[in-house]
């Protein structure tokens, strides 16, 4: 488990909404992941902004990965920001790159695991 406790629980939930709402590689299309190989990618590492940080928890800069692009690949984030432009605007991306530099922690880790939760029942 890559966290414990409440954080782990918050994770789960993530990685539970993403596998159920791709099943392709975001980056590179590989098709069908499952297993150890669908694996929830960040666009910005959670090493870089923080775990702590809601940008690292904004699902629209998460998506399904394959093991090759978001392990040896280091996320293929030139691809992963082309996606992203064509999915959410240049805007959208720009605003992910300057929050990338400010903290702004998270008080209340059962309204992400709720806001998850309730991802998945709409699906």
């Amino acid at each position: 488990m890559r966290y414990k406790g409440i954080k782990g629980k918050a994770w789960d939930k993530v990685k539970e909404y993403v596998r159920k709402k791709e099943k392709d590689c975001y980056t590179c299309k590989a098709r069908n992941l499952s297993g150890y190989n669908a694996q929830a990618g960040h666009y910005l590492p959670v090493a870089l902004v923080g775990s702590n940080n809601y940008l690292s928890w904004d699902i629209r800069q998460i998506h399904l990965q394959c093991g090759r692009c978001n392990g040896y690949g280091q996320g293929e984030q030139a691809s992963y920001r082309e996606h992203l432009i064509r999915d959410y605007g240049e805007l959208t991306v720009k605003d992910f790159e300057t929050r990338r530099y400010k903290v702004n922690p998270i008080k209340n880790w059962e309204a992400i695991i709720d806001g998850y939760q309730a991802l998945i029942d709409a699906l």
